[in-house]
């Protein structure tokens, strides 16, 4: 997609800014693989636009970054957005000396330090700082103490739901690849429309859907909640289950600028009825 002048010259601001920021962490973090492009091309399409040698705006970088802090080994998932600095960027952690909880505590306090401090202006550099002060505070050791095994079939065990997700968007490749894996691993179905917006529609038993939901929510966004649960008897399964398995869908025009293509898709899956209720249309 090209860009008129007054948002290319925006563009090439910001994305020079970009630009000068990876390169500050490559000088800081020198190591083979401390520093992993997800997608190289998208690195080279963002330097020929700033050089002027494209017009066609850049898809969005995705980046690791490797290091240790403290005796930790951390992974840190970046998605730049286009505008950045202009638009806050997505920040994820991962470290599997933590637990669950810990990583989950680590990544909302991250979050919330980075909206709250977060002026328009490069903050990776910041951010990492955060984590460098802040990470020993994680490290609390935890008991494992093992969940009891209900001796009934809960309630939650015997619906069958639907949740319909809006995101303002879902661009990061880590995000989608939790999405997807974490489906997988549930044996839920549906789909996921990447993109701005993004939307997700997960279907499957509610305890499983339950755990994805807080493993997903707990992943860094800008904006993301249930917009409309569905709710069945589990006996009804077979029937009010529209998906075989779950899968990222893509479509020629994104749905803010053309629905056709997604309302075909809905129709096919017998959901037309229940997509317009979730967009409140």
């Amino acid at each position: 997609m090209e860009a008129d002048q007054s948002v290319k010259d925006t563009l090439i601001v910001n994305l020079n800014k970009q630009l000068s920021e990876l390169e500050l962490l490559k000088s800081m973090y020198p190591n083979q693989n401390e520093i992993i492009i997800t997608d190289s091309s998208v690195f080279e399409d963002i330097k020929r636009f700033v050089e002027n040698k494209s017009s066609n705006i850049p898809n969005h970088l995705d980046f690791i970054l490797k290091i240790h802090i403290n005796g930790l080994k951390l992974e840190i998932y970046v998605n730049l957005p286009t505008f950045y600095p202009d638009e806050e960027p997505d920040v994820y952690v991962r470290c599997n000396q933590l637990n669950r909880q810990q990583e989950t505590n680590l990544n909302s306090e991250l979050s919330t330090y980075i909206k709250l401090s977060y002026e328009n202006e490069v903050c990776l550099y910041t951010a990492i700082s955060w984590l460098q002060e802040n990470i020993d505070n994680f490290k609390v050791i935890t008991e494992n103490v093992p969940k009891p095994t209900p001796s009934v079939l809960s309630s939650k065990d015997a619906t069958f739901v639907r949740l319909w997700i809006f995101s303002h968007h879902i661009y990061s490749r880590y995000k989608r690849e939790q999405i997807i894996n974490k489906s997988k691993e549930l044996n839920l179905t549906g789909f996921c429309l990447p993109g701005k917006p993004g939307i997700i529609c997960i279907e499957g038993i509610d305890k499983d859907c339950s755990e994805w939901w807080k493993d997903i929510k707990s992943l860094n966004w800008k904006k993301i909640s249930i917009r409309k649960s569905e709710v069945f008897d589990i006996n009804d399964k077979d029937k009010q289950q529209q998906f075989k398995d779950f899968q990222e869908v893509s479509f020629q025009s994104h749905l803010s600028k053309n629905k056709t293509a997604f309302s075909r898709f809905m129709e096919e899956h017998n959901l037309s009825q229940e997509f317009s209720e979730f967009l409140g249309i």
